[in-house]
């Protein structure tokens, strides 16, 4: 299937890495359903993307929901052949721990970082499958690899979307369907801004001001735009040979030993 053929479902698409995801992909050709709880986020998405000649259509999403989950998929299906889903959406009660978290926080987190895969996937891959293949891009982090103090059901919900990244790629290769996923850094995005102020860290300690595209600094904050930029390309048939895998978009900031 070529790219400029399929439909792709974006979730997180109102702001950060996910409107940037959309915005790339419907560039490339492809036809997106914005899927986020932002409405008006979403509209202003799709009006950007319609300037520019592209296709998408804006859908709200609880990904927490199994019911919306349901129509969002069939949403999509309703424009065309469904190639792509492109789970973006997540948050963190951080700060956090073990003996802190509440049940309730817990069971959020996990159900909106790792239960949405398997609410949207239990719809979507039907439909991908009919269509002759298609790619699921989930987005991990470098908190499934190295983590900081009070962050654990982040960290968890991370840790478990790189172990359900590898499993769906043995269980849908049979159908040419891939799964892989990203792991970025520190990304400039609003979940990441409104955590560096509840924790008391303004952007220029924490380095937002410092990084800039294409600059070569260790651990360096990204723009969305350039995680949006892996996303595209794990999705697009240039990538065909990794499944399975999660390509870890951190600028080296795993590279520092302390």
């Amino acid at each position: 299937m070529e790219q400029s053929e399929r439909v792709v479902i974006v979730t997180g698409a109102a702001s950060g890495i996910g409107r940037a995801t959309a915005v790339r992909l419907a560039a490339a050709g492809d036809v997106v359903l914005l899927a986020d709880r932002d409405g008006e986020g979403l509209a202003r998405v799709a009006r950007e993307i319609a300037a520019c000649g592209g296709r998408a259509q804006p859908a709200v999403l609880d990904v927490a929901s199994s019911d919306d989950c349901a129509a969002a998929v069939a949403a999509a299906a309703r424009l065309g052949p469904l190639g792509g889903l492109v789970n973006v959406a997540g948050m963190t009660t951080a700060p956090d721990g073990v003996e802190t978290i509440s049940d309730a926080q817990l069971e959020l987190v996990l159900q909106v970082n790792v239960g949405a895969i398997f609410r949207l996937g239990r719809h979507a891959i039907p439909l991908m499958r009919a269509a002759g293949g298609g790619v699921i891009v989930n987005t991990s982090s470098v908190h499934a690899f190295a983590t900081m103090t009070d962050n654990a059901a982040y960290a968890a919900s991370k840790g478990a979307i790189t172990a359900l990244t590898r499993q769906l790629a043995l269980d849908l290769a049979p159908d040419r369907i891939r799964a892989v996923a990203v792991a970025p850094g520190s990304v400039d995005t609003p979940m990441t801004r409104h955590e560096l102020a509840r924790r008391g860290v303004s952007a220029e300690e924490a380095g937002f001001a410092s990084g800039e595209a294409g600059s070569t600094a260790i651990g360096r904050v990204a723009a969305p735009e350039e995680i949006a930029a892996v996303i595209a390309w794990l999705a697009s048939p240039d990538a065909a040979v990794l499944n399975g895998t999660t390509v870890v978009a951190d600028a080296g900031l795993l590279a520092r030993l302390v």
